[in-house]
């Protein structure tokens, strides 16, 4: 997953906030071609979205309230829901401002400026975690083998934990965290550790450490 840059326009073209997070960085010629293209979609259409790929740069383009934010990425990165949420948090950030940003602004910080940056870093860093997560292998469970009654692990789980520890188990495949299985069982975490590493570490399931 890879950002390599947020920019916003008016419609009239005016750069409103622009910042190249990583090379490539976006020619400014490419704008004019990209504002034209979504302008002309979004007058003919409800939806507010468009996307294109352009020499290997996805353009995922929205409108909010005539104005335009535009994320360059990799063809890969999905990042349409935290450009809305960057155009909301801007748009309530500076509301009837506008006029003050762009060429007005240049080199200048401002403590609005810099909170807003600090929301955009945020977006791109909450994106990319959601990234590696999605990359990392689900705990693989044979549930078959705690539902007999009989089974060995079954009767050395019971033994070690009770039937909580059952319980812990049985809801272990899959992508919940160990904070989220402490919640939905109302169980203490510390309890929930002890039984996925002890599961885990006789290969009855795979984990990744949270």
């Amino acid at each position: 997953m890879v950002v390599y840059g947020i920019y916003i326009k008016d419609h009239t073209g005016k750069t409103l906030f622009s910042k190249n997070f990583s090379e490539p960085s976006v020619p400014s010629s490419a704008f004019p071609s990209l504002m034209n293209a979504a302008m002309t979609i979004f007058s003919k259409n409800s939806e507010k979205s468009f996307q294109i790929v352009l020499s290997d740069i996805k353009f995922t383009i929205e409108e909010i309230i005539r104005i335009l934010l535009i994320a360059a990425t990799d063809v890969r990165t999905e990042f349409r829901n935290e450009l809305l949420n960057i155009g909301t948090f801007f748009i309530n950030t500076f509301k009837d401002k506008f006029f003050l940003l762009g060429d007005l602004l240049d080199g200048i910080v401002t403590p609005e400026l810099e909170e807003f940056e600090s929301f955009v870093t945020g977006e791109i860093g909450k994106s990319e975690r959601e990234e590696i997560l999605k990359k990392k292998p689900k705990r693989v469970l044979e549930i078959s083998r705690f539902l007999s009654p009989n089974a060995y692990e079954r009767k050395e789980i019971l033994k070690r934990f009770g039937n909580q520890g059952i319980d812990i188990v049985l809801i272990a495949d899959g992508n919940y965290r160990i904070k989220q299985i402490a919640n939905i069982l109302e169980l203490d975490q510390s309890l929930v550790e002890k039984v996925i590493n002890f599961t885990a570490s006789q290969k009855w399931i795979t984990f990744v450490a949270d």
